[in-house]
């Protein structure tokens, strides 16, 4: 028998709560918001610079999507979330602060940044 990750095990209604919520990802190459985007089953952000294959899902994270149909995963961030395993999205950067990148959780709303950890939203 085998055992699914566990940011693949959410129930079917947990599955439409996070498709029908809009997140805020933001391209982590271009450092602009990604925009909506229904493929087949699931929606994926993608970001719109022209020539850009960065995209997000929440079930695969973030990944290349280049024009030949191939998926790249490697080079791309690999963020995820200590409680529930699911891949996070970058949320919001800081101009001034190069280096500081804040990610966020699609399903329970954490978030974390590469300075500090884990920060809870949820009590």
């Amino acid at each position: 028998m085998s055992v699914r990750p566990k940011h693949e095990r959410t129930n079917p209604d947990e599955e439409t709560r996070i498709a029908s919520k809009q997140l805020h990802a933001i391209c982590f190459e271009h450092h602009i918001r990604m925009g909506m985007t229904r493929v087949v089953t699931e929606t994926e952000y993608a970001c719109p610079e022209p020539h850009c294959g960065v995209r997000y899902s929440t079930s695969n994270g973030y990944f290349i999507a280049p024009d030949h149909g191939q998926l790249e995963s490697y080079l791309t961030p690999r963020v995820t979330c200590p409680r529930d395993g699911q891949p996070m999205y970058l949320a919001e950067i800081n101009q001034e602060k190069r280096a500081f990148r804040l990610w966020r959780c699609p399903q329970c709303d954490s978030s974390r940044t590469n300075e500090e950890g884990l920060v809870s939203h949820i009590p």
